[in-house]
């Protein structure tokens, strides 16, 4: 019973600790009778009216429902508000080249102090590699974040 208790409450971790706990206490008495743990958390997530599988799709369908929500919203606009979109929108491409440069500056002077220590080229390509991988990270996630924000800013216009 406890180790159904801990699995429901593992696979509720999407609803606050006071729903987590009316939720389990709630359905204390179905979880000795029923042994899918996993079934009993969809349909209280249901009755609240969460699609689970719609929150574990991941980043990506995430980046891609706010892209196509702005550029939804972008169809059915005033002229007015279509440019200041706009404006946005390369506000937004600038944001991003911008966030590139202190990524840069260190990348170079890591390589200063890689040269000091070794001439080896699989040092300088994980360098390279370690901080490309960091800029990409940084900048999807400043673009979600910012695209979330633009969406919000026009959804009312």
């Amino acid at each position: 019973m406890e180790d159904k208790k801990k699995m429901l409450e593992k696979e509720l971790k999407y609803l606050t600790k006071e729903a987590k706990t009316y939720e389990l206490n709630n359905y204390a008495n179905i979880l000795n009778e029923s042994s899918d743990v996993k079934k009993i958390a969809e349909e209280i997530y249901l009755k609240r009216g969460l699609d689970i599988k719609q929150i574990n799709r991941g980043i990506f369908n995430n980046f891609g429902n706010e892209l196509s929500k702005f550029f939804d919203s972008f169809k059915n606009k005033e002229k007015s508000v279509k440019r200041n979109m706009i404006l946005d929108i390369i506000y937004l491409v600038l944001i991003i080249i911008f966030i590139k440069v202190p990524f840069e500056l260190v990348k170079d002077i890591g390589y200063e102090y890689i040269e000091v220590i070794t001439t080896n080229e699989l040092f300088f390509t994980i360098w390279n590699l370690v901080f490309l991988l960091l800029y990409t990270l940084t900048a999807l996630a400043t673009f979600i974040i910012l695209v979330r924000n633009y969406n919000n800013k026009y959804s009312n216009k």
